[in-house]
């Protein structure tokens, strides 16, 4: 019983010694350009883009079901930033009620879609 209390308490203390270690991330990049439009019923169109090569931009539109009886919110766009190899990634994507379906030319591609049902 006692190696037990013993092995939590020197468990915890390592825990919390860890924990006084970190130094939580606090850079952050100006935008150079960043654009948000919202409406009432939770569309909206988003835009930036940082001076290190990051861009983003998001659509939202709500759509109705399948079923007619309610709407969905479909959300289009792409993201950009520079690997540390230096090649720029772009992906393009959707989500929808299919899920989220990113592109790109780094993206490994699937020779048939996967069925959904």
């Amino acid at each position: 019983m006692n190696f037990l209390a013993i092995l939590i308490l020197v468990t915890a203390v390592a825990t919390y010694a860890n924990a006084q270690h970190q130094t939580p991330f606090t850079h952050s990049m100006p935008a150079l350009l960043y654009s948000e439009i919202r409406d009432d019923a939770g569309q909206y169109s988003l835009t930036y883009s940082t001076p290190n090569g990051q861009s983003h931009s998001e659509q939202a539109l709500l759509k109705r079901n399948a079923e007619g009886t309610g709407n969905i919110l479909v959300k289009q766009g792409s993201f950009s930033y520079i690997a540390p190899d230096g090649k720029p990634i772009t992906v393009n994507y959707v989500a929808d009620e299919n899920g989220f379906q990113p592109k790109g030319t780094h993206l490994p591609q699937l020779e048939q879609p996967l069925s959904t049902s």
